[in-house]
């Protein structure tokens, strides 16, 4: 256990980080021309899935976004943490790195692919394309764009997390809708009018 001191010493190390963090955001960031591709890429993900996405699955290739980002960004948050990289640049000081990348463009990939591919062999192809374009030309370009620090990590370590996120998300959401099947067909189930 920690102690009182040791307690409050974590405290006052987290509350300068978060100072430093802000200011160099304010200094750095904010404004520049990498914080404004960033919201760039956002808003273009965002735009391009709600133009793609299947509206009469729409809370299904919604759960499988959200689900995505939900991982991505825990991901995103431990590598950053246990220092194997970093994000120079950042749309918000406070959240998680990268936010564009976590809660649009990969969410959105992600599901599109879930949507577009629905048997097991083809929806793995699409994913074997989707790790290879992104470990070994996406991540290069964000690194030499300055986007993206690698410190402790290589490229080619993320090529097995991209695909067992894919085939992991997508076997939950089939299991969940799955489950919402059999509900509906239990005799007890009464739908709400």
């Amino acid at each position: 256990m920690f102690s009182d001191a040791e307690t409050s010493a974590a405290v006052e190390l987290q509350k300068l980080l978060t100072h430093l963090r802000m200011n160099e955001w304010l200094q750095e960031d904010l404004f520049h021309f990498r914080w404004f591709f960033l919201i760039g890429v956002f808003v273009f993900s965002t735009l391009v899935w709600c133009k793609l996405v299947d509206k009469s699955r729409l809370p299904e290739i919604t759960l499988h976004a959200g689900l995505t980002a939900i991982i991505t960004l825990i991901l995103d948050e431990m590598g950053e943490e246990m220092t194997l990289w970093e994000y120079p640049a950042d749309i918000f000081p406070i959240f998680p790195p990268l936010s564009a990348v976590d809660l649009a463009s990969l969410p959105m990939i992600y599901s599109l692919i879930y949507q577009k591919y629905p048997t097991w062999k083809s929806f793995f192809q699409a994913t074997l394309m989707m790790a290879t374009i992104f470990c070994f030309i996406l991540e290069p370009l964000l690194v030499w764009s300055g986007f993206y620090e690698l410190l402790k990590w290589r490229y080619y370590y993320g090529f097995p997390i991209y695909i067992t996120m894919a085939i992991f998300i997508r076997w939950l959401v089939i299991k969940i809708y799955a489950l919402a099947e059999k509900a509906k067909a239990s005799p007890d189930f009464k739908e709400k009018k």
